[in-house]
């Protein structure tokens, strides 16, 4: 739904002509600048921005070029604040369909223009409603750290959906860019232990990766001593786990028997690549646990 604002004047204003939104700031104008600020914070729109003056009982575009006019000593009177608020009715009517009504204004203004609201159902705010004029802009202080927290967890989120779909194939490559590139932000995410878990896990999996590939090479130093003849590389490569090693055990028993040592190392090799494995599969799970914390 489309919402448009209405802003009291400020009693302070400037001394030539000038844009409203220029007009009505000033360093005694706190309550009104900080409804502008308000405004500014929400990137409302400044065509749906206007301010309430009871002098000619005016209703002003944000952008409208306003020549100073005197300040009004006395309140207005009961049926002159009805007429005003008649006036600020029909200017409501004006748009189609109706909008969202903000009142940024006090009571002389707002109380019968909430009358004739409630009488023709229109929707519509109050904003700081019963908080003392020398509070308000404290007030609307707060009502600004809102809308700033509001964006930040906005911002949180489509980060954290950014995240998760950098999570394609959870490998430890990805799981390696993942903690460098976002380590430092999981705190924000909620998933700090997820990611120090990861951390421990891509460690280990170094450290394992670093004893397959030395178990390998000690393997291939055996095999050009023992296996000249490539006899046993021929039973060995098709061997991906020590279930496989030991699948036919005649033959295990009999190359055994010749190449003792090959087997022995390419058993240690065997086991430590399973560690590797496993490792790596514990990676990929925490990283499906975070996707899934990640969309929460």
């Amino acid at each position: 739904m489309r919402r448009i604002a209405f802003i009291t004047e400020s009693s302070t204003r400037q001394s030539e002509p000038m844009e409203a939104y220029k007009f009505y700031r000033g360093p005694q104008s706190r309550w009104v600048n900080a409804v502008m600020d308000y405004m500014i914070e929400r990137d409302f729109p400044r065509e749906d921005i206007f301010f309430l003056s009871q002098h000619g009982q005016r209703i002003i575009g944000y952008d409208e070029i306003v020549t100073p006019y005197p300040i009004q000593k006395y309140h207005p009177r009961k049926e002159s604040s009805r007429q005003f608020a008649e006036k600020i009715l029909a200017h409501v009517f004006s748009f189609s369909p109706l909008p969202f009504v903000e009142l940024h204004c006090g009571k002389t203004v707002a109380d019968p223009l909430i009358e004739l609201f409630n009488q023709h159902g229109i929707e519509y705010r109050m904003y700081a409603d019963g908080v003392p004029l020398g509070a308000k802009p404290s007030a609307y202080g707060r009502l600004i750290e809102e809308v700033q927290n509001i964006r930040k967890l906005k911002e949180i989120q489509r980060e954290k959906w950014h995240v998760t779909a950098c999570i394609q194939h959870r490998t430890p490559q990805e799981a390696s860019r993942l903690v460098t590139d976002y380590a430092d932000r999981a705190q924000l995410y909620g998933v700090e232990g997820l990611f120090r878990e990861l951390k421990d896990l891509l460690g280990s999996y170094n450290q394992k990766q670093k004893d397959e590939k030395k178990a390998m090479k000690e393997l291939e130093t055996v095999l050009k001593l023992e296996d000249a003849e490539e006899e046993l590389v021929g039973f060995l490569y098709a061997k991906k786990t020590v279930s496989d090693l030991l699948a036919n055990l005649t033959e295990y028993e009999r190359l055994k028997a010749k190449f003792g040592k090959s087997i022995a190392k390419f058993t240690l090799y065997l086991l430590k690549r399973d560690f590797s494995l496993q490792t790596e599969n514990r990676i990929s799970e925490t990283m499906l646990r975070m996707q899934i914390a990640l969309l929460k």
